[in-house]
């Protein structure tokens, strides 16, 4: 106790010099009221025996008194301004500099780094010394650091109150510019504080800054423990048991601190995590984390996410680049172990074999295992039957690479190619030729090709030459040195036809030799799906579509975000001008994550002079508003002794009342809350007990809310959670209700209030979600299980399967389909809806996962924005339909629905 009370100073001592004061307080409230005096009435003989309902004590109580002078000393206390475990004298002398690190790696550490810097500039307050406050990362406006002073106490606590935490690097040169610049108008000693976060994630510059601070004065720098450094990530090729992620970490990470790492889908859906400690490999190089993902799942992660690790840096984000193909490569596969140097299929194997699901055969059963990009090394003439079905193949949206060769050069006009050919090859080495091999020209600005890097010792010696046309430069994607084409690229139909103009093995180039052909052929595979808009045009830029903020949360890009230029360095990456996140145009798409750009995370290499030491849990704490809390209970209590004492019956009744409006305040208080969704319309949804699903429940009607606000006339209110155990559900005229695994039993009583709300007009949309099963599957999965348990103790009428006529598919928009992120499923209703519910039916019924393409701005992967757009067309007529009822099935709607449906 006696070392507690050491930790506590007054900012205002001579206050307690009222103390002196206590004795008097308590010697007038003990002499007033004054005494009574002894008055002889002779009538008072009267009153005899009678029994006063009321007692007034002569004098105050002593425990009265002992809590009144109880209240006057805490006020005395409060006014003294007590302050626990304040910090210790700064040192040093004239002003101080707190230099605040607030890049991502501080994100981590973001509470104990304010808590320091608020005590230290609230102790330079009371030793009267002028703060200034630096910054490290560039400001997303300005592109420099902050540089603020000099300015007082209270200026400088508003200040780091305010400041947030960026998602990318330190520039620790410009914040040295700026302190050097801060040094020469001063003028004079600056003691400086800064807060960092212990590692060296910038790209240099973090003795510069130290060096430059010591000029003006002593510098202090602060920085966390080993187990609270910032770590990062970066995803591995994994093992064939499943795709890895590698832990960037400081080598003072404790060796047994466990980390673990998640892996998400696209819905916010763990599909596995692991959990490792740094062990005997402590020191930066932790062990490789291979997750346990089924094949089939492994295309649909998202997001790799560190548990427990705050900030952008905590999480990685994948792109098209790390979701593998389907890819077919059309030779027998033990071309591509057996004679491996010469064989083409050799090359091709090594090269993509990392990176996309192979499979290898003849043209015709490749392309009945559904794969996304056929490989078709040099080869001669197609058969008609074989011709017919790879071109249908393209059409329907495949993405054909050929290479070139002698079979292809021995041909005429062969077909299937972007470009027209020339008979026989171009060859550029030999005694029959004066030509000497020629290396590529860089990738022009319109190819997707475009920022790769050439070699310079890649050289073509043999190639099939094109023939000149007008469009053969809008096709041409990569050149020769002398400007002959070497891969050129036209679309068909909904797919694409590349062709390398030369061999797919080292027979006519050094190509397959490179590590250019695999980042070739990396991004080539990666356009496979994309429309023939976006895979034809070229493209310079990607726009940010959206971006992470300091907390490691996805946010809209501020527009000081630019587009990224293809051919921007990766060491300039993540920036103010580049933060991370994801940045597309026209169905290609590229994330910047900070794991990729993180450096080694070592820590910060300081010299001699800087005084290092770390955050502690030990933070000064202002006492005043705990003082006069405790003097305002004392007062209450002050207050009801007083009314106790002069009339006890009174007391008991003024308690009575006190308890009985607590008691009505909360069921008026729960009444209101029920009733403030009847003033508007509300969309809502079922709690599933799932967190992951509730909250895309709530985006997706959030989102359909938005889109009925822009097209219709009903406005949403917002979007409710209901729960049938507990809430009123009759202010929805639509409840949506999601299925899982999870949804818990609910009781008796909730189903009858269930029941109660279908049959006094309300619909609810049952979705189990699990379409995606395929047809086989989705009528016993977990969901539909859920849903027979729901609706076997409900009253339902006998339903139908929605047909081409249902008012549903007209109710706003015409429709003849209703997907979600899947479609195809069947949508069933009441095969006979009652009347009194204008034609409504009480139940919609479907497994699209209608939320899920409401929620997430897209539809299932490989769906297409048209699938999305109907889903959202669906959700709009779904709402306008339990609203308005059969009013689109009047004859008088006819005669405009089939003349624009045509007939």
């Amino acid at each position: 106790m006696i070392g507690a009370l050491s930790n506590i100073i007054f900012l205002n001592p001579w206050v307690l010099a009222g103390a002196a004061a206590l004795p008097v307080i308590w010697f007038l409230l003990r002499v007033m009221p004054p005494a009574a005096q002894r008055i002889i009435l002779p009538t008072v003989r009267f009153l005899k025996g009678l029994v006063p309902e009321r007692k007034t004590p002569s004098r105050t109580p002593w425990w009265i008194l002992l809590l009144r002078v109880l209240i006057a000393a805490l006020v005395l206390l409060a006014l003294a301004h007590p302050v626990y475990n304040p910090a210790q004298g700064l040192g040093g002398n004239g002003a101080v500099r707190i230099v605040i690190d607030n890049d991502w790696p501080s994100a981590h550490n973001r509470k104990q780094q304010m808590e320091r810097a608020s005590e230290i500039a609230a102790q330079a307050g009371r030793e009267g010394r002028e703060i200034y406050i630096h910054t490290t990362a560039p400001l997303q406006d300005k592109e420099t650091p902050l540089a603020e002073g000099a300015m007082g106490s209270g200026a400088a606590l508003s200040l780091i109150g305010g400041l947030e935490t960026l998602p990318w690097a330190a520039d620790y040169r410009a914040a040295a510019k700026l302190a050097e610049e801060q040094n020469a108008a001063h003028k004079k000693e600056i003691t400086s504080f800064w807060l960092g976060h212990g590692v060296d994630a910038s790209r240099g510059g973090m003795e510069t800054l130290a060096r430059t601070l010591a000029e003006a004065g002593d510098v202090h720098y602060i920085e966390p423990t080993g187990e609270n450094l910032p770590l990062t990530l970066h995803p591995t090729e994994g093992t064939e048991n499943g795709p890895g992620v590698k832990i960037i970490a400081p080598s003072s990470l404790p060796r047994d601190f466990p980390v673990t790492v998640r892996a998400f889908d696209m819905k916010g859906k763990i599909l596995d995590q692991q959990t490792i400690t740094p062990g005997e490999n402590a020191g930066g190089a932790l062990p490789e984390i291979t997750f346990n993902i089924p094949a089939p799942l492994r295309s649909s992660i998202l997001e790799y996410a560190l548990q427990g690790q705050y900030g952008a840096g905590g999480v990685y984000y994948l792109d098209a680049r790390f979701q593998k193909k389907n890819v077919g490569i059309a030779v027998p596969e033990d071309e591509t172990t057996n004679a491996p140097f010469l064989k083409a299929g050799y090359y091709l194997r090594r090269a993509l074999e990392p990176y996309a699901n192979l499979s290898y055969g003849d043209i015709e059963t490749l392309i009945d295992q559904d794969i996304a990009v056929l490989i078709l090394p040099d080869a001669p003439a197609l058969p008609a039957v074989v011709l017919n079905s790879l071109e249908s193949w393209v059409d329907d949206g495949g993405l054909l690479l050929r290479f070139a060769g002698p079979k292809m050069a021995e041909g005429s006009a062969p077909a299937l190619v972007p470009v027209p050919l020339r008979s026989g090859e171009r060859t550029l080495e030999g005694t029959l030729t004066w030509e000497k091999p020629l290396g590529l020209a860089p990738f022009p600005e319109t190819s997707p090709l475009y920022g790769l890097p050439v070699p310079d010792d890649v050289t073509v010696r043999q190639q099939v030459l094109a023939d000149p046309s007008g469009d053969l430069a809008e096709k041409t994607w990569a050149s020769l040195s002398d400007g002959t084409p070497l891969i050129t690229a036209a679309p068909r139909g909904s797919g694409m036809v590349v062709l390398v103009h030369t061999t797919a093995s080292p027979a006519w180039s050094d190509l397959a030799l490179s590590g250019l052909y695999v980042e070739m052929l990396r991004r080539i595979v990666g356009m496979a799906g994309k429309t023939q808009n976006s895979a034809a045009r070229g493209f310079k830029t990607l726009a940010p579509v959206w971006v992470l903020d300091g907390d490691g949360k996805r946010t809209s890009p501020s527009d000081s975000a630019l587009p990224l230029s293809l051919d921007v360095p990766d060491k300039e990456l993540p920036s103010a001008l580049y933060p991370p996140g994801l940045y597309g145009r026209e169905g290609l798409q590229k994330t910047i994550n900070i794991g990729d750009h993180a450096g080694s995370l070592e820590p910060p290499s300081l010299s001699d002079a800087v005084k290092r030491q770390y955050y502690t849990a030990s933070y000064e704490l202002d006492l005043l508003p705990y003082v006069l809390a405790a003097a305002f209970i004392l007062l209450l209590l002050d207050t009801a002794a007083i009314i106790m004492l002069s009339d006890g019956k009174r007391f008991l009744r003024f308690a009575g009342v006190i308890l009985l409006v607590g008691g009505a305040v909360l069921p008026a208080q729960a009444q209101e809350e029920a009733f403030k969704y009847a003033d508007g319309l509300y969309l809502a949804y079922i709690k599933s007990g799932d967190p992951a699903l509730d909250a895309l429940s709530h985006t997706a009607l959030k989102n359909l809310a938005e889109v009925l606000k822009q097209r219709t006339s009903a406005e949403s209110q917002g979007v409710a959670a209901i729960d049938p155990e507990t809430d009123e559900m009759a202010f929805f005229p639509l409840i949506y209700w999601p299925l899982s695994a999870a949804t818990k039993n609910f009781s008796e009583a909730a189903l009858l209030r269930v029941q109660h709300y279908l049959d006094h007009g309300g619909t609810i949309l049952f979705d189990t979600r699990d379409a995606g099963a395929g047809a086989q599957s989705y009528s016993n999965s977990p969901q539909a299980q859920k849903l027979r348990e729901i609706t076997a103790t409900l009253n339902i009428p006998p339903l139908m399967r929605i047909d081409k006529d249902h008012v549903l598919g007209r109710s706003f928009y015409l429709l003849d389909q209703f997907p979600g992120m899947y479609s195809g499923a069947p949508v069933w209703v009441e095969k006979n809806s009652a009347a009194g519910r204008d034609g409504v039916s009480s139940v919609i019924i479907g497994s699209n996962d209608w939320a899920g393409a409401w929620a997430s701005g897209r539809g299932a992967p490989g769906s297409s924005p048209k699938q999305h757009e109907l889903a959202m067309r669906f959700g709009v007529n779904v709402v306008m339909y339990a609203l308005t009822g059969n009013y689109k099935a009047d004859q008088v709607h006819v005669p405009y629905i089939l003349e624009r449906l045509g007939q």
